[in-house]
């Protein structure tokens, strides 16, 4: 992924994440049947695999 692409995702996960957690990311989480613990293995997997940074 080339820099302006990653920083794009980037931007657009962190808007994700941060909308979601206005009113309740946990609320978010049982909506979608994530458990937090499978969550946290996506956070890091962006975030080692493309750099790509999450508001929670």
């Amino acid at each position: 992924m080339d820099e302006i692409n990653k920083e794009i995702f980037s931007r657009i996960m962190y808007a994700l994440t941060k909308n979601a957690a206005r009113s309740s990311f946990v609320d978010f989480l049982e909506v979608w049947e994530i458990p937090q613990e499978e969550y946290d293995k996506i956070r890091k997997y962006l975030k080692e695999t493309y750099g790509v940074k999450t508001y929670v």
